[in-house]
């Protein structure tokens, strides 16, 4: 199965870009998420580094991504600077991480959101400049999504069904660059554990073996209800639905 990391800009203590009424950090995580959903959606393993708000350093972010050993990275942002558009940069060897930087560009311009390019950006030392890019195992890129101190630029995607949209479209990208066609015949739907920890069991009952366990914020899709237990398209088993949330 083919695992995708999302780093979600900022967090915590570290609101990001700040402006119009509007923090960075809020608007990554639900394009992560919506991101995530997607991807999961179309038999893609996915890990964000972070699924509520919380601290999330950079450093953090390339550590977890490097564990996880992904196929793919994408660390999603919000810019700032008076500027217009969006922007993705990739790394100076190109490959696979200029032709992710490609496809998802070309998704997020399918939705009407002008483009000031794919990019790279270089170091004193002829490296990549940005760390996420450089010290990621995988091909990696960063989206700045557009500028949310230019009102104008900021209309595209101030709302949060806006956002959740541009994270589909990043995650169409990403499925693109896997070579993963999009199943339109996807059955079930998205569910977020609430419980700080849930069983996950053989089948639909207390009765049966915990097969392994899921944590709080983590999102699935259920194929099947049962007695009010739901089960996982992952094929891990079963979870109880009162103990989760629709998305």
């Amino acid at each position: 199965m083919a695992k995708v990391f999302l780093g979600i800009g900022h967090g915590g203590n570290d609101p990001g870009v700040t402006a119009n009424g509007y923090k960075e950090k809020d608007m990554a995580l639900t394009m992560g998420i919506a991101c995530k959903d997607y991807l999961e959606v179309n038999g893609v393993s996915v890990k964000m580094s972070r699924y509520r708000d919380e601290e999330d350093t950079v450093i953090q972010e390339i550590r977890e991504c490097n564990a996880y050993a992904p196929n793919l990275a994408v660390d999603i942002h919000i810019n700032a600077g008076g500027g217009d558009g969006f922007e993705i940069f990739y790394t100076l060897k190109g490959g696979k991480g200029k032709a992710l930087a490609q496809n998802i560009e070309a998704e997020v311009i399918a939705l009407g959101q002008n483009s000031r390019g794919i990019k790279t950006k270089e170091n004193v030392n002829g490296k990549d400049y940005y760390a996420f890019i450089r010290d990621t195992i995988c091909p990696a890129v960063i989206c700045e999504l557009g500028f949310m101190d230019n009102r104008n630029d900021l209309n595209a995607f101030d709302e949060k069904h806006e956002q959740k949209k541009f994270g589909k479209a990043y995650a169409k990208g990403i499925l693109k660059t896997l070579g993963i066609s999009e199943n339109s015949n996807n059955r079930g739907y998205v569910v977020r554990i609430t419980a700080s920890a849930l069983n996950v069991r053989s089948g639909p009952g207390t009765s049966y073996k915990i097969n392994t366990v899921v944590k709080k914020n983590e999102a699935f899709t259920i194929l099947e209800e049962k007695n009010g237990w739901g089960k996982l398209k992952s094929g891990a088993g079963w979870i109880y639905l009162k103990y989760t949330k629709r998305v």
